[in-house]
């Protein structure tokens, strides 16, 4: 099958994209500013829906701050 050039710009265009997101994933998670636990120092648990159920240690110093 013969590639037309279409083709190789749309190809192109996709690797660049996937390189993209998986480069800035990456960057994000080496430099801490996205943690995989989902919390952050950001006072996250004030609008996080799951805040009664979680057991995560920040959600429960939360609660226990904002008695």
């Amino acid at each position: 099958m013969e590639t037309t050039r279409r083709d190789f710009f749309r190809k192109a265009a996709q690797l660049t994209f996937l390189s993209a997101m998986i480069g800035g994933s990456a960057y994000l998670l080496t430099e801490n500013r996205v943690q995989l636990d989902g919390c952050a120092d950001n006072k996250f648990c004030k609008k996080c829906q799951k805040l009664t159920t979680c057991s995560l240690d920040k959600a429960k110093q939360y609660k226990q701050d904002e008695r």
